[in-house]
């Protein structure tokens, strides 16, 4: 069983004009390193979505209509404390000056880990298909809006091993906001699911083949879709070539 249990999303907009990348290059080798400071936290990752990948979106209610970068860290027990000790080591990093630019926030959640998957090709476990090397994801963020438990059975017994066998997905994580613990204002909403679907070939072509399959998940009205798009990993693996 996986040793995560929570999953902290920050979805941000594109780089502002003229941007260099810096922002990027410090949050990469500076800031998501810091975290794994604390005993908590299990992984960092972020994904952007630049150039065509505008062009690539599924679905998008507002905020999320212009989405530049998601960045994920998956939070293992205890996770009050781990997110208690995250939102301070962040402060801190502010105070000592190792916090030089915040971008605006089009959405901040803490979400509890409802369910992992492994295509069946992927050698690797789905408790730590996550850890894996990926080449981006397809990011869902949905919103219950009918009979959840109907369409859950669904996506279990329908929808999930089609998903897994599609080419180019390596399986997914799924999250959602029925869990209570304590936040900042700026991380509380209305109920949602988010779900990752790691990919390991190319997102765009990957998630244009994906497309008939995804939209299946609101055929019913029982879920629709605030978010759904991909994005691609910052880091070029030579696993890849």
């Amino acid at each position: 069983m996986s040793r995560v249990r929570a999953g902290f999303f920050s979805i941000t907009p594109p780089a502002p004009a003229g941007d260099d990348g810096s922002y990027l290059r410090w949050h990469l080798l500076d800031h998501m390193p810091e975290q794994y400071s604390l005993p908590g936290v299990a992984l960092g990752a972020r994904w952007i979505a630049d150039g065509e990948y505008a062009d690539h979106v599924i679905a998008a209610t507002e905020p999320l209509r212009s989405v530049g970068g998601v960045v994920s860290y998956l939070f293992a027990d205890p996770v009050q404390q781990t997110y208690d000790d995250f939102m301070a080591l962040g402060a801190h990093l502010a105070e000592v000056g190792r916090f030089p630019e915040r971008r605006p926030s089009l959405s901040t959640r803490l979400l509890a880990l409802r369910g992992v998957q492994a295509a069946p090709r992927v050698a690797v476990s789905a408790d730590v298909v996550a850890f894996r090397p990926n080449r981006g994801i397809v990011l869902l963020v949905e919103q219950p809006t009918g009979d959840l438990e109907r369409w859950r059975g669904w996506e279990a017994a329908d929808h999930l091993p089609l998903l897994m066998a599609a080419d180019g997905v390596a399986g997914c994580w799924s999250f959602d906001s029925f869990h209570s613990w304590t936040v900042t204002a700026s991380c509380e909403g209305d109920p949602q699911l988010v779900t990752v679907i790691y990919l390991d070939d190319d997102p765009l072509q990957t998630t244009a083949a994906l497309r008939p399959l995804l939209e299946l998940r609101w055929a019913s009205g029982d879920v629709t879709p605030a978010y759904a798009a991909p994005l691609r990993t910052m880091i070029s693996w030579e696993a890849w070539t």
